[in-house]
């Protein structure tokens, strides 16, 4: 893309490439005319000015000369901090040196020195790139001289004249050995001389003698390489040589249709190669390749000199005929082309005038207006090197450095191989050291000895907790020795829990005991009053009795272990949560009972609607007297004492106020767990949390009882309890006689209280199944008979304990979800979702069942499906994972 434009005839010189800013030096060409047939020369400086958006560039100093120049050059000779010299070779034979200081002005005299050594045009100059004050000259009769700008009056000669005698059209320096010079003559020949010997070591020529030289180069990088250009019309090429294999051109390049006329090579991109030809066309080469990667949008006019900016490597000028001298840019962009006219460049030349002496002004010429149009040019096929990073890092994770390094070496012929250097950078060798012992501790297993040498080297007592605390993790008893941590010992904390439960709770045989101690000593009872607190009623008990634990939580299962941590932080409620989840709920009433009245309220609650889903049948006692004392008990495993026969005599009885029944407690592993009644459906009272006792009434095997209702309890029994007495059985249960008598040896009588023997009921068994359960409803049965024989197919598959417990586990969970389904407690969108589940079962399609599971737990309310949607993905996952 043209970025700059002026109207001049000129040859062209860039200054060195550090100077700033860029300026470039123009010479009237030699035997060259302009349209205005003005013979005067000049040496003009102009400055390349990019903030001006204009094509034109602004002049900054003039000289006018008295020769033309056949060549122009601008060397980076700085005796004290000048701008370099400017040096022409004129048509007349003369080498003068200028001083640009000078010429911008300064106003010292602008010509240093000046020789007349050459007998005909100065055609050809050039200058040492590692000597600057050496500058080489070629002209007619096979003459070359070596000038030192510090001594300009003696010359010297690179040796004996070459014969047969002809015109030096080009020399050049190496760029990579200062003391080679070459030489080149237009018929195709080049020398190269060796300084040091003062004499030429080799010779190349094309053998088919029509290669007419117009310009010769050394590689940039390269030092055996060279190019030479042809001027012929019949040889339009550019050929490299390479002096290591000097009988045959190495490469030649072939795009150009006409002659050459001028070439120049890239210092910043030895793969840049400008060429300017009579085709006019401007083509710019990759020699490596011989591609052309890029040709100059240029007007329809011969360019006979392209140079390279030292200064800006994307910059290039050209030299045309036609009197313009442009500065291009090889990066593209968006280019505004006027078109001028030649013709009337021609005619500002000349007075308008009659040239006859007729005093008639002469008409203007009619010429076409120029034209602007907008060319968008395109930037070079590869970007060039002065924009590649010639070096690059980056960190990597790890402590990684990654780092790259484009070769500085000389161009090959084969494409060079560029590396990635991958590297490790340490600067926190104590935190390597660190994680070094990480990972063997990791590697090997040796987690407690890791924790041990972390709280011998631990700087504060805050850091040797935490790693006291880590090493618990893996030692033996954890719970122990975390408790031992915290400041608390076992037995300390089973005290202190038994103590806590002793405020809220107390034990039937604790009540019996107190009575029989009343009875002994004349009716004075010790016994609960209705305004005694469970811890008066502990305060007056034998020591042997206070040391018993009624409060033993046995620690056995995955949910035993998770009560026991949220008891330890004092978390009641999800203590209570999980044992009522687990349907452990004489556990769940112990422990509400020492969360408060709130929390007791919830679980007696969640107990009530428990049985109300599950019991169809009731136990009822017989109509008590007139101080409301029962007749019956039901009869548990761990019942204490005989039953009464009907012909023994009523006992004692209790002390005013009297308690209704009391039930034994039920017996867990770890010793006896505490209940009290509680009003169950129908007006019957049953002990929380134990379920069905084992023989009771609603229990496989056991006999249907009916009769009266039971009267409510009285108020003072649990006075730090609001309860609200439950109604009296006033019509049959479960559609059973009234009247039916019960049976004496089925009926059991506390100590003291009044017995009515001719009162019996009939009793006949019933399957267990008609008796405690609904039927589940003949829509959901499919569920129930999938998902149990999916457990019984894994059970029959599974082989390891673990395994094993697990499926036993949720064999017994799944009944949750059964009486859900008796009771009609699901949503629409949960059966939907369960009855998808079991065609997934079904069809042992274990993975979209999972999937289905998801979905059905992310729109459902959790407190609904978290008894059995937790259990069928543990079923499915064994059961994919067993393929059954």
């Amino acid at each position: 893309m043209r970025v700059k434009e002026i109207l001049r005839t000129a040859t062209q010189a860039w200054s060195p490439a550090a100077q700033h800013p860029a300026r470039l030096a123009l010479g009237t060409a030699a035997q060259q005319l302009d349209a205005s047939f003005n013979t005067s020369s000049a040496l003009e400086i102009f400055e390349v000015d990019f903030a001006d958006t204009s094509l034109d560039m602004k002049l900054r100093g003039t000289l006018p000369t008295s020769n033309r120049f056949h060549s122009l050059i601008w060397v980076a000779f700085d005796p004290e901090g000048s701008s370099g010299r400017l040096i022409g070779g004129s048509e007349s034979g003369s080498v003068t040196v200028f001083s640009p200081d000078a010429i911008l002005g300064v106003g010292e005299d602008a010509v240093i020195g000046q020789s007349h050594k050459h007998t005909g045009p100065v055609r050809a100059l050039d200058y040492n790139r590692f000597q600057s004050n050496l500058v080489a000259s070629g002209a007619s009769d096979s003459e070359i001289y070596i000038w030192d700008l510090n001594n300009f009056s003696n010359p010297m000669t690179p040796g004996t004249k070459a014969q047969p005698a002809e015109d030096v059209s080009v020399v050049a320096w190496n760029s990579q050995v200062q003391h080679i010079l070459a030489s080149a003559n237009p018929s195709g020949k080049a020398i190269v001389w060796d300084l040091r010997k003062n004499e030429p070591i080799i010779k190349i020529s094309d053998h088919s003698n029509r290669m007419h030289c117009s310009g010769m180069l050394w590689h940039p990088d390269v030092a055996t390489q060279l190019v030479l250009a042809s001027e012929d019309d019949r040889l339009p090429v550019i050929q490299m040589w390479d002096l290591r294999f000097a009988t045959s051109p190495l490469k030649v390049l072939e795009s150009h249709t006409r002659g050459i006329l001028s070439i120049s090579w890239s210092q910043a991109d030895p793969e840049l190669l400008l060429s300017s030809g009579k085709d006019n066309r401007i083509l710019c080469w990759n020699p490596n390749t011989g591609e052309v990667i890029y040709e100059l949008p240029t007007a329809n006019q011969w360019c006979f000199d392209v140079q390279w900016c030292p200064r800006n490597p994307a910059l290039l000028s050209a030299a045309s005929f036609d009197g313009r001298i442009s500065v291009y840019s090889v990066m593209g962009g968006r280019l505004q082309q006027q078109q001028h006219s030649t013709v009337d460049q021609i005619s500002a030349s000349f007075d308008t005038s009659d040239p006859f002496g007729t005093g008639q002004t002469l008409p203007p010429l009619q010429v076409p207006q120029p034209s602007e149009e907008t060319v968008i040019v395109p930037p070079l096929k590869k970007p060039p090197k002065w924009v590649r990073r010639p070096v690059g890092a980056s960190f990597a994770f790890g402590g990684k450095l990654v780092t790259f390094e484009n070769p500085t070496a000389a161009a090959q012929q084969q494409p060079i191989a560029r590396q990635v250097q991958v590297s490790q950078v340490t600067t926190e060798t104590e935190f390597l050291q660190r994680s070094a012992e990480l990972q063997a501790a990791l590697q090997s297993g040796s987690f407690t000895s890791f924790c041990h040498d972390k709280i011998r080297s631990a700087p504060s007592d805050a850091e040797q907790d935490i790693w006291r605390f880590l090493t618990v993790n893996f030692e033996d008893e954890a719970r122990v020795k975390f408790l031992r941590l915290l400041g608390f010992s076992k037995d300390e904390l089973q005290r202190k829990l038994r103590c806590e439960s002793l405020h809220a709770c107390f034990t039937v045989s604790d009540v019996e005991s107190s009575n029989q101690r009343a009875e002994e000593s004349g009716g004075a009872a010790d016994g609960l009053s209705g305004r005694e607190s469970p811890a008066d009623f502990f305060s007056q008990l034998p020591k042997k009795e206070k040391d018993r634990a009624p409060f033993q939580i046995p620690v056995s299962s995955d949910t035993d272990g998770l009560i026991s941590q949220a008891l330890l932080v004092g978390n009641f409620e999800g203590a209570v949560d999980l044992c009522l989840n687990d349907g452990r709920y004489a556990e769940a009433i112990l422990l509400s009972i020492s969360g408060g009245e709130e929390l007791l309220k919830k679980t007696q609650q969640h107990y009530l609607q428990r049985q109300t889903n599950s019991v169809s049948m009731v136990t009822p006692f017989a109509q008590s007297g007139s101080l409301g004392a029962p007749v019956g008990f039901m009869s548990g495993p761990s019942m204490s004492g005989p039953s009464v026969p009907p012909s023994s005599p009523p006992g004692p009885m209790m002390p005013a106020p009297p308690a209704p029944g009391f039930l034994s407690p039920t017996s867990l592993p770890g010793g006896p767990v505490p209940l009290f009644p509680v009003a169950a459906p129908g007006g019957a009272y049953l002990p929380l949390g134990a379920g069905y006792p084992q023989g009771g009434p609603g229990a496989p095997g056991a006999k249907s009882f009916s009769g009266a209702g039971v009267p409510p309890p009285p108020t003072g029994y649990f006075p730090w309890l609001n309860y609200t007495p439950p109604a009296p059985i006033t019509a049959p249960v479960m559609g059973f006689p009234a009247e039916a008598p019960v049976p004496q040896d089925r009926i059991q009588v506390p100590p003291g209280a009044p017995q009515e023997p001719s009162k019996q009921v009939r009793g006949h068994q019933l399957p267990a199944e008609h008796v405690g359960q609904k039927e589940i409803p003949a829509e959901h049965m499919i569920l129930k008979t999938t998902f149990s024989s999916l457990v019984q197919r894994c059970q029959l598959a599974a082989a390891d304990p673990q395994t094993k417990r697990k499926l036993d586990d949720a064999s017994k969970r799944l009944e949750s979800l059964y009486d859900k389904l008796r009771d009609q407690a699901l949503s629409p969108s949960i059966l939907g979702g369960l009855h998808e589940i079991s065609r997934c079962v079904s069809a042992r399609n274990y993975q979209q069942g999972l999937e289905v599971h998801t979905q059905v737990v992310s729109s459902s309310n959790f407190s609904e499906i978290s008894a059995f949607m937790p259990v069928l993905k543990v079923l499915m996952t064994i059961a994919n994972k067993l393929a059954v």
